[in-house]
C-alpha cells in the first residue's frame, strides 16, 4: 500500500517512502491504540478487511458490488491501462528530452574544446 502520488520527484522518494511506511505501521499495527472511534474504525476495516461498523459495512458492500459489475471492473482496467500508458510515455519523453539535453552538452564542451584549440593556436603565432 503506499499513499504517494505517482509525480513525486525521486527528490521525495526516502521522505515518502518513510510516509508510507509509518502509515502502514499505524494502519496494521497501531490502530488498536488510535483514540477517535470512527477513525479507529476505518483503520480496524482497512487492517483486518473486516467491517464491524455501519460506515465500514456500507463500504464493504460498495467495495462488493463494484467487484461484481463487470462493466466498472472493464472501465477499471481501460482506466488503468491508460494510466499505464501514459507513465509509459512520460517516462518515454523524459528519456528523450535528457538525452537531448545531454548531446547538446556534449556538443557544447567540443565547441568549447575546439575554441579552445584555435585560440592556442592564434596565441602561438601571436595573433591574439
Amino acid at each position: 500500500m503506499s499513499f504517494a502520488p505517482n509525480s513525486l520527484r525521486l527528490g521525495n522518494a526516502k521522505q515518502v517512502c518513510h510516509f508510507s511506511r509509518l502509515a502502514e505501521f499505524i494502519i496494521f499495527n497501531k490502530y488498536r491504540d488510535v483514540a477517535e472511534q470512527s477513525v479507529k474504525e476505518y483503520l480496524e476495516y482497512f487492517a483486518t478487511n473486516k467491517a464491524t461498523s455501519k460506515g465500514t459495512k456500507n463500504i464493504e458492500l460498495q467495495r462488493q458490488w463494484y467487484l461484481s459489475d463487470n462493466e466498472t471492473r472493464k472501465r477499471y482496467m481501460t482506466w488503468q491501462q491508460e494510466l499505464d500508458d501514459l507513465v509509459y510515455d512520460e517516462r518515454q519523453r523524459t528519456k528523450a528530452a535528457e538525452k537531448r539535453a545531454s548531446e547538446a552538452e556534449t556538443r557544447a564542451d567540443e565547441e568549447k574544446s575546439r575554441a579552445d584549440k584555435y585560440e592556442k593556436i592564434l596565441r602561438e603565432h601571436g595573433l591574439l
